[in-house]
């Protein structure tokens, strides 16, 4: 199996020009901002984003430490260079002017801790998702990718916002030992996986699966998939053979890289 720097580079390929590792970086720990900082201009571009707020965090590989945004930066402005490297608790490991959202650290801290196999952690408030934590509804999986979230979703009910920690267990339950995607009541969404890719694309069906659910629910009878065609199709998502012939796991991710690259290649600065 290729190590976390070794796939990074190989997802990206030859298509995009990569930077060097900058000078007393430790490798792993670049291709995590490169990886990262895409992420955040891939949800600018889709139009998640709240103007400086949400977060989304990667844990660098072999470490507990992870990578978040600056405080006051809106996404476009993210690049791999100015990510803030922070420690379990909290403090700051890079030389960086800009602070740290608080509740952006308790809520994705929580999860690092609570899920060592949930290495990226997406948070946003984007419409759509919105609408949903706005509703008493489950997430129905009524299209072939929102099979995905058949038995991988939790919920948590609104306590203001998330500041001084007291909701983390009740969170972490939320989350239990197999979901990757919580409902934030009133809230917003959270998607997370081993790395930004997983969590990313899980990102993107989840909303999808919410637009064409709220759609559905108004226009009426809803068209129930059975519980054991769910449970197939997402293990064909799961185990990987829902992209068979691709070149890689996830063959919509280079692809994504090149249309962030060409609308704007600084973000591997």
């Amino acid at each position: 199996m290729l190590d976390f720097a070794a796939k990074t580079k190989a997802v990206f390929g030859t298509q995009i020009d990569m930077p060097a590792t900058p000078k007393g970086m430790d490798e792993v720990e670049w291709m995590a901002r490169l990886e990262l900082a895409a992420s955040y201009r891939l949800v600018d571009h889709y139009g998640w984003t709240a103007i400086v707020y949400n977060h989304i965090t990667l844990r660098i590989p072999g470490t507990d430490d992870f990578l978040i945004n600056p405080f006051g930066l809106s996404y476009d402005e993210i690049n791999a260079s100015n990510l803030i490297r922070i420690d379990i608790h909290g403090n700051k490991k890079s030389d960086s002017p800009w602070p740290i959202n608080k509740a952006g650290f308790t809520i994705h801290s929580t999860i690092h801790q609570a899920r060592k196999d949930l290495h990226c952690v997406i948070h946003t408030h984007e419409a759509i998702s919105q609408s949903m934590c706005a509703t008493n509804a489950k997430v129905i999986p009524l299209t072939q990718e929102g099979c995905q979230f058949h038995e991988r979703v939790g919920y948590h009910d609104f306590e203001g916002i998330v500041l001084d920690g007291s909701e983390g267990p009740r969170l972490v339950a939320a989350l239990g030992d197999t979901n990757h995607t919580l409902i934030l009541k009133n809230h917003g969404l959270i998607t997370a996986g081993p790395d930004c890719i997983w969590a990313f694309v899980r990102h993107l069906a989840c909303i999808r699966n919410c637009e064409v659910q709220l759609s559905a629910m108004a226009a009426g009878e809803l068209n129930l998939i059975p519980d054991a065609i769910m449970e197939k199709t997402r293990e064909q998502f799961e185990g990987g053979s829902a992209q068979a012939n691709a070149l890689v796991r996830h063959p919509e991710w280079p692809a994504l890289l090149r249309m962030i690259d060409r609308k704007d290649p600084t973000w591997k600065n």
